[in-house]
């Protein structure tokens, strides 16, 4: 299996400053890496710059061999490319139900082997079903993570973005999210995950990329990287 997402040499400056300094990055079919580094190491502006929220100072990104630097954020969706934001996203005046219909109503992927093809079907795999008619702007802040997740894969997507998701929540709710992204390679589902929770990481992610002052530093085997001295000076501080 080769890359479905290849990045080379991408760039992102504001103004004097430089939040990403030329990385390269490949996120390979049926994996799920791991992103990780200190706030401000550019780790959100690479997706950002992936997926159409940035236009990259310089560089390129590759989807299926494709080049899609810098098109919009829409059309990055149709590629089949999701992403979840920081921030838990959903229309709050709607129901559950009805913020994973509109998602699943606008999507133009068709995913072979997608095993969740009605909102329902959505809710009953991200444990949501019994809160299909609940504002989603009344959900608990572990509940509208899932919902989010719900949100993403109502696009039939071949990879998922994550951006910290699992901040706020606790152990039970992140051993939740564990469970359901497991699965999603063996229904042709990459992940690209970023978080500052290391056992999370080390859980779900195979394969680690280090970020640092917008520069990659490391990148290979979890283990390995995790006992990499540069990566434990620069990121981790020793502690692991």
């Amino acid at each position: 299996m080769g890359a479905l997402l290849d990045i080379k040499g991408l760039r992102k400056q504001f103004g004097g400053v430089t939040a990403l300094a030329g990385v390269d990055l490949a996120v390979d079919e049926g994996e799920i890496l791991g992103v990780v580094g200190p706030n401000g190491s550019g780790k959100t502006t690479l997706f950002n710059s992936v997926t159409g929220v940035h236009k990259p100072t310089a560089g390129t990104v590759s989807w299926r061999g494709r080049d899609i630097t810098g098109i919009p954020a829409n059309a990055v969706s149709r590629a089949g490319i999701a992403y979840t934001f920081q921030q838990a996203m959903a229309f709050p005046g709607l129901s559950v139900f009805e913020n994973v219909q509109i998602a699943t109503e606008h999507c133009s992927n068709a995913l072979a082997n997608f095993p969740w093809t009605t909102p329902a079907s959505l809710l009953e795999f991200v444990g949501l079903s019994g809160l299909s008619e609940e504002k989603a702007g009344i959900l608990p802040f572990g509940r509208l993570r899932l919902l989010g997740l719900a949100l993403a894969l109502a696009t039939r997507p071949s990879l998922i973005l994550l951006d910290e998701p699992a901040a706020g929540l606790n152990d039970r709710e992140t051993k939740t999210l564990v469970h359901l992204v497991e699965q999603f390679p063996e229904h042709g589902i990459s992940v690209c995950v970023i978080d500052h929770d290391m056992k999370l990481m080390q859980m779900l992610c195979r394969r680690l990329a280090v970020l640092d002052f917008g520069s990659k530093i490391a990148d290979g085997p979890t283990a390995d990287v995790l006992n990499d001295p540069k990566v434990l000076e620069v990121y981790l501080g020793g502690a692991l």
